[in-house]
């Protein structure tokens, strides 16, 4: 309508000045530099059972994620500090039988376009969606989230490459669309 008043979010706010905006990208930078150095991974890493990853993304320990640190709440044990000592973990993630039941409904759902490769590799593919459906329910078709390190190296300990393969991971990849907040 003609005349009205349209309020949005932060509408009032006033404008970072270039120093905040420069303070924040230097922010930016140390926090990814701290990420990515093997010496620092007690600095982001309280679960002690993280490896660096590849990008500073991914460098992301369990406990920083609200809906992991729920989960491992679930467990009712004090001893249980990373979502890789749930007693679910081995259930859900890691036992090669209950992956290969859910990799036959994800490969009846996706039909033609289900990831196809080595048994290792689909078992690690599967136990990261097992993971995510685990701690974060439904997500929606293209919606990623990222997993906690300490997750990852404990589902890619358990499903290595073979020797002929090269032991490159692709790592996460956001959907196309999905924009992503930055690591705090």
């Amino acid at each position: 309508m003609e005349g009205e008043v349209v309020i949005g979010p932060h509408m009032y706010e006033p404008d970072a000045s270039d120093e905040e905006v420069n303070d924040v990208a230097g922010n930016v930078e140390i926090v990814t530099s701290v990420r990515l150095n093997v010496d620092c991974l007690r600095e982001w890493c309280v679960c002690f059972n993280c490896q660096t990853m590849s990008t500073a993304r991914e460098c992301v320990c369990c406990a920083e994620i609200p809906e992991v640190v729920a989960k491992i709440a679930e467990a009712h044990m004090t001893n249980v500090k990373c979502i890789t000592d749930h007693p679910g973990m081995q259930a859900v993630c890691l036992d090669p039988w209950g992956l290969q039941v859910a990799w036959f409904a994800y490969r009846q759902q996706y039909r033609g376009n289900a990831f196809e490769g080595p048994m290792h590799a689909k078992y690690r593919h599967i136990a990261y969606r097992q993971l995510v459906r685990w701690c974060f329910g439904y997500l929606g078709r293209d919606t990623r989230v990222v997993l906690p390190a300490c997750a990852v190296s404990c589902i890619r300990a358990h499903f290595p490459p073979q020797n002929e393969e090269p032991c490159l991971f692709k790592g996460f990849q956001p959907a196309a669309h999905q924009q992503l907040p930055h690591l705090n």
